[in-house]
Order: C-alpha cells, then sequence, then structure tokens
C-alpha cells in the first residue's frame, strides 16, 4: 500500500468511526481501537510501519503536537472563578500529582519495572481529556455543578498530564537534569515567541478575514518543526506552550480557533488511533493482559476513588457528587498517543521499553469499558444525574445559549 492511500485510508477510518460511536452512543475510542487492530495486527491490512517507515515517529510526533495545541488552546486560568473552580484546580494539581505518583506505585508493583520506567507509565495515567470524557457525560448527564467540574478536569488535564509525562520520559531517557531543563526551556520560549508572531499578525499584520484558523495551524506546524531544530525533543513542548499562550492573552479573539478547533481534534484524535492501534503488537497486548487488568483495577478501586475524595474534601460538591468524580477517569487518545511516541523514543536510543503501549493500551480500553458500561448506572444509584439535561459541547460542558454554558457561567 503506498503512503497516499494508506493517509486516505487512516483519516476515512478514524472520522467513520467516531461517526458510528455516536450513533450507537458508545465512547469513540471502543470503536477506534476495535477498528484500528482489526485493520493492523488482526488482517495485516494496514501496516504503518512498511507505509511510513522511518518517518513513522516524526508524523506521529507531530500530529501529537497539533493535539496538544488544540487541547491547550482550552486552558484559559481565567475559566476557573466562581463555586467549581476549587474542586478544578485541586483535582489538577493536587489529584493529577498523587495521580502520577500512585499510578508509578503500582506499575513499579505490578509490572516490575524500574522505578524510572514505572513513572513514565504512571506520568502518562495522569492524562485523561475531554475526547473521552465529554461522550461518557453526554451519557451520565450530571447535575450542575459535578458536571461542570468533570467537563474542565478533562479539558486542563490534557496539556497539563502530557507535560508532565513528556519531562518524565525525557528524564528517564537521557537520566541528565540540565538536559531535561534546556529541551523544556527551549521549547516554551519557541511556543511563546510563536504565539506573539501569531498575536502581532492577527491584531496589525492585516491579515485576510477568515485565514487566522489556518495560519495558527500552520505557525502551530511550524512552532513545533522550530523547536525540534533548536532542541531535540523540545517540540511538544513548544506546541504546549503556545496554545496556554495564546488561551490566556486578551490582544486577539482566538474564538475561531475553539470553532475550528473541534473539528481538527475529530480529525486528529481519529487519525492517530487509528494509526497507532494498527501497529500495537496482538501477542504483546495478550501477554500483559492479566498485567493490565490488574493496573486498571487498582486505578479504578482505589486510587481515583482516594485521589477524588482528598482533591474534592471541602469543596462545594456533596458526598454523592465527590463519589461520582472518584468513578470518572478514563484514559483517551493522549494518554496512547504520548505512549506511543514515547515508545518509539526508547526504541530510537537503542534501550527498548516493550511493557509501555500494551500496558496503556490496555488501560485506555478497559477504562474506557468499566466507565462507559457502569456510569450510568452510578450515576443514577448515587443520584445525581440531571432531571432535565442540557445540551453539551464537544468536550462535555453544558450549553444553555449559543456561546455561553453552565459551566462557564460556573467557573466564570
Amino acid at each position: 500500500m503506498d503512503a497516499a492511500t494508506a493517509i486516505a485510508l487512516v483519516v476515512a477510518l478514524g472520522v467513520l468511526s467516531q461517526i458510528v460511536a455516536g450513533r450507537v452512543r458508545v465512547p469513540s475510542i471502543l470503536v477506534l481501537l476495535v477498528v484500528g487492530l482489526v485493520a493492523g495486527p488482526v488482517t495485516g491490512f494496514l501496516d504503518p510501519d512498511a507505509v511510513f517507515g522511518d518517518s513513522l515517529f516524526s508524523v506521529v510526533s507531530l500530529g501529537v503536537g497539533l493535539l496538544l495545541f488544540e487541547e491547550s488552546l482550552k486552558l484559559d486560568f481565567q475559566r476557573l472563578r466562581g463555586g467549581a473552580r476549587r474542586p478544578v484546580l485541586l483535582l489538577v494539581t493536587v489529584g493529577a500529582t498523587l495521580t502520577g505518583a500512585g499510578a508509578s506505585l503500582i506499575c513499579y508493583l505490578v509490572l516490575d519495572l524500574s522505578f524510572q520506567r514505572a513513572a513514565v507509565v504512571g506520568a502518562i495515567l495522569i492524562v485523561s481529556g475531554p475526547t473521552v470524557v465529554g461522550p461518557l457525560l453526554a451519557l451520565i448527564r450530571p447535575k450542575e455543578p459535578l458536571g461542570s467540574v468533570l467537563a474542565f478536569e478533562g479539558i486542563f488535564i490534557d496539556p497539563i498530564g502530557a507535560t508532565v509525562a513528556l519531562a518524565v520520559a525525557n528524564f528517564a531517557l537521557h537520566e541528565e537534569s540540565p538536559r531535561l531543563l534546556a529541551t523544556a526551556v527551549n521549547g516554551i520560549w519557541v511556543g511563546v515567541v510563536a504565539a506573539l508572531v501569531y498575536v502581532v499578525a492577527v491584531r496589525w499584520g492585516r491579515i485576510p478575514p477568515g485565514t487566522e484558523v489556518i495560519l495558527a495551524i500552520a505557525l502551530a506546524m511550524l512552532t513545533y518543526s522550530a523547536a525540534e531544530y533548536v532542541h531535540d525533543e523540545a517540540g511538544l513542548f513548544a506546541t504546549v506552550a503556545m496554545g496556554i499562550t495564546l488561551a490566556n492573552q486578551k490582544a486577539v479573539d482566538i474564538e475561531p480557533l475553539h470553532e475550528f478547533g473541534g473539528h481538527l481534534g475529530m480529525l486528529l484524535v481519529g487519525s492517530l488511533f487509528i494509526l497507532l492501534s494498527a501497529r500495537v503488537d496482538i501477542d504483546a497486548l495478550r501477554e500483559y493482559a492479566l498485567a493490565s487488568l490488574a493496573v486498571t483495577a487498582l486505578l479504578v478501586l482505589v486510587l481515583r476513588p482516594a485521589v477524588a475524595g482528598l482533591s474534592t474534601y471541602g469543596t462545594v460538591l456533596t458526598g454523592r457528587e465527590r463519589a461520582m468524580v472518584g468513578w470518572m477517569a478514563p484514559r483517551g487518545i493522549v494518554a496512547a498517543s504520548t505512549a506511543s511516541v514515547f515508545a518509539l523514543e526508547f526504541e530510537d536510543a537503542g534501550d527498548p521499553f516493550p511493557e509501555l503501549v500494551p500496558v496503556v493500551f490496555g488501560v485506555v480500553l478497559l477504562t474506557a469499558v468499566v466507565y462507559g458500561l457502569t456510569g450510568p448506572l452510578a450515576a443514577r444509584l448515587l443520584r445525581v444525574r440531571a432531571t432535565e439535561p442540557e445540551a453539551l459541547d464537544a468536550d462535555g460542558v453544558p450549553v444553555s445559549v449559543p456561546g455561553e454554558s453552565t459551566a462557564r457561567r460556573a467557573l466564570g
């Protein structure tokens, strides 16, 4: 299969899988994983390594960089105000720290990894994300402010968790704090400069109306490449920094980027997940199936309830709502894609990490199944479902009128 045909197939399968998932009301990640496995290792029809060769790492890394840029655009700290501010802040700071530490310990004990490698897996498992939380909230329909807290935790935790995972993976690969610091600093300054260039171009550059979105995408791609040129592996730091800077500046309106970002995110999520699941080793999934099950059980039954209970103590959430927060932490495309990128980096460094991809993919699949099947039931038993649920956007944010949402009013 030539590269053009493979790209067309990956994009088509990714988009169609998400449409089908929406129609049958199941988390899209389940359909994407099944379709990718069938197209790849099961039938052998799609072989990303054979098609893209040595370019696969670059293609996946750039795709992840764009996805993290799109996710980081949502990281507007001004949205964290009002009654729901405290639980969200605690979940993405204290909660993320406890989750990373706890998941690392679980992986260290269950998988018998070195602590550094266990920390890489644990850092990746911090990530949840709106691409998987949003569809689940559409099924569960929780009351406010619970729905807002869960939606905004998913929005904020993606870039935060991915950045932590990136830092930990760089340290595990190189074991040099100065190198890690240089990677982060170079990525951040390139990203901030790129954001300023965008602001200047849009505010004073008199660019044609309607070209802001395509300019941002092109600049994000250029930012990733420039950061990689300045310092190896700084590209993901750069796209996250660019997105966060744009999200928190007030000089130009980035609403058009949010509107188009949903379409870009759908394209990237579908394509990346099909591409990555198509290269998963079925034998490795089987080999680590019990380990993945044990890790998932400890994450779902022990770690998440404990972390949620501690992080939301003394907040506006009731005991039932706090219990529901403890039963909602699926992993999604950012966890899977970052695991795949890091696995490729370990391979490239001559130090393979065979447990990384099958375990993370196993956790992604199992958490989607567990929360997808039990989430609505848990919400009913805890009596936290809304009696008159509102429409939700793609991130699970309740929308009451065009351009405004209950969550945004609760937080701001």
